[in-house]
Parts: structure tokens; C-alpha cells; sequence
């Protein structure tokens, strides 16, 4: 079971100062298929060792987007897939961090120091990419050198870079590109599985055929306007294959055999709570 906590909380009970741990760090926004590896090597390397935790040190909310340097004002995930995400990829502990103006200003080597200071930390595991402190200012060079100052004996992990068929680095940023671009079929080459929205905190409305979800009410990043084959699926988690017509004020369902919105009653509709929203193919675009 993993254990989530307050990355200020856990600084100030030193709840976890003696458990060893493998430390990977990153915003992981989307958790595309290189996430899940430099992920999964810390799991291996904690799982490989007797006593070994892996920790995820994450944010609530990505740091460009809340500086005002994210062209994309909302994330690929919401918080609750991404948390049941790092689960399933055998995370211990999830520790997050509230992205202040305050934090923003720590170096590279202070917000490591406080990583570090939260644990027995045995290793740390990071993309290629990997930046942290004010102005960016540490990278894996900085970071190989700042790590043995603040614990004895840890490892810094890079694992290799995943790329797609094409040599394309995968990165959360292709992700959002190919999602504006409406190509949702070429998403899980990146992600390892279809796009999906939380609908979970979106209240059902069970008598109303086609489904309308406001695009306002979505956390999420959406495809542009457009029309897609999707999966609905349900608080069960039973599955139905319907159409998505997105323009600019609703994301609005159909039922793939009956798409028309005039055919819609006497149980033409899908009643229930769902829980998110797959996209698999793009069947036409609005311009």
C-alpha cells in the first residue's frame, strides 16, 4: 500500500528519517512511458535490496504552469490518476510538494538538501532532463555533486532516455503537442495506454441522452475540437464504446450504434457514476 504525505510535513516530523530509501524526483506530469522507467528502476533497485523503499517526490502542480511559463494551462493527469498510477508502479511512498512562490525561490542544492534530509537516502534516480532550483539550476551534473554532500554513500540512477520508433525523445511536452493536434491514436506510442480524463468528480446526470460534460468541469487537458472514438468507463469499470463530439463549451457522448442526439430515450442512455473517459481515435476535426 503506498503512503502519501506533505513534502513540509514530513521535513518538519522527520516521520521517515530512517528508512532507506531510493529517491526519484520529478514533475511526471502525464507519466508517459519514460516516466515509468527511470520509475521503475528505482523500484527495482529498492525491491533488489533488503529494506529498501522507493519514494516519489512529485509536485501538486507543475512549476512552469504555476510561474507562467507553460504554454498549456492544464495538466495530462489529474491527481487522482496519478496517484493510483504511482501505485501500480509499485511506489512506497508519494511524497508532494505545494509549489509556492516561496518554494520557487530555493537553489538546486537546498531543495535536494531538504530531499535528502527527509530520508536515509541510498539512491536517487532521475531522467536525463531532469532540473530543479530557482532558474533551473541544477541538472544531473550539479546533482551528482550536490548528493554525496547532503548523504553518505547514494548512488545518483539515470537511466537511459526512451524514445519512440522515430528516435523522438518521449516527454510530457510531445505529449500535450500531439494532444492539441487532435492525433489521440499516436498518444499511447507515448503514454503505453489511451488518453484518458477523469470524470470521476464530475457529477452524472443520469436522464440526460447524449451525455454533456461542460469543458470548464474538466481538470484535465483536452483534445481540440472534434470528433473521437472513446471508451467510457464506468464506476464498475465496465466499458462502453461511444463517440465524443468536443467543440468549445461541451464534451458531449453519444452511443457509438446510435449517435444521433434525437434518438436518444427509453434507455438509450448510460446511466451510473463514470470514472474517466478513453480517447482512441480522431474521426474528424472542427476547424
Amino acid at each position: 500500500m503506498m503512503h502519501i504525505y506533505d513534502f513540509n510535513q514530513l521535513a518538519v516530523s522527520g516521520e521517515l528519517i530512517r528508512t532507506h530509501a531510493v529517491l526519484s524526483i520529478g514533475v511526471y506530469d502525464g507519466l508517459h512511458i519514460g516516466h515509468q522507467r527511470i520509475i521503475g528502476s528505482a523500484v527495482e533497485l529498492a525491491r533488489n535490496s533488503d529494506g529498501w523503499k522507493t519514494v516519489v517526490i512529485t509536485f501538486a502542480q507543475n512549476p512552469k504552469t504555476m510561474i507562467g511559463r507553460n504554454p498549456f494551462d492544464k495538466p495530462l493527469m489529474s491527481l487522482r490518476q496519478s496517484t493510483d498510477f504511482f501505485a501500480d508502479l509499485g511506489v512506497d511512498y508519494l511524497v508532494v510538494i505545494d509549489f509556492s512562490p516561496d518554494f520557487s525561490k530555493l537553489t538546486g542544492e537546498e531543495f535536494i538538501a531538504r530531499c535528502c534530509g527527509m530520508f536515509d537516502v541510498q539512491a536517487v534516480v532521475v531522467g536525463e532532463n531532469f532540473r530543479c532550483g530557482s532558474h533551473a539550476d541544477t541538472g544531473v551534473a550539479e546533482l551528482r555533486e550536490i548528493v554525496p554532500r547532503h548523504t553518505k554513500g547514494a548512488q545518483v540512477c539515470v537511466p537511459d532516455m526512451y524514445t519512440l520508433n522515430d528516435g523522438t525523445e518521449d516527454s510530457s511536452t510531445l505529449v500535450r503537442i500531439t494532444l492539441t493536434k487532435g492525433k489521440v491514436s499516436e498518444i499511447p506510442a507515448q503514454l503505453g495506454r489511451n488518453y484518458s480524463v477523469d470524470l470521476a468528480h464530475i457529477p452524472s446526470r443520469n436522464n440526460e441522452y447524449p451525455l454533456r460534460f461542460p469543458i470548464g468541469s474538466f481538470v484535465q487537458l483536452l483534445p481540440p475540437p472534434g470528433v473521437y472514438e472513446t471508451v467510457l468507463v464506468m464506476a464498475d469499470r465496465s466499458e462502453r464504446t461511444m463517440i465524443a463530439l468536443v467543440d468549445e463549451e461541451f464534451l458531449t457522448l453519444t452511443n457509438i450504434m446510435n449517435p444521433a442526439p434525437s434518438v436518444v430515450h427509453g434507455g438509450a442512455g448510460v446511466s451510473g457514476r463514470y470514472d474517466n473517459l478513453q480517447f482512441l481515435k480522431e474521426l474528424t476535426q472542427i476547424c
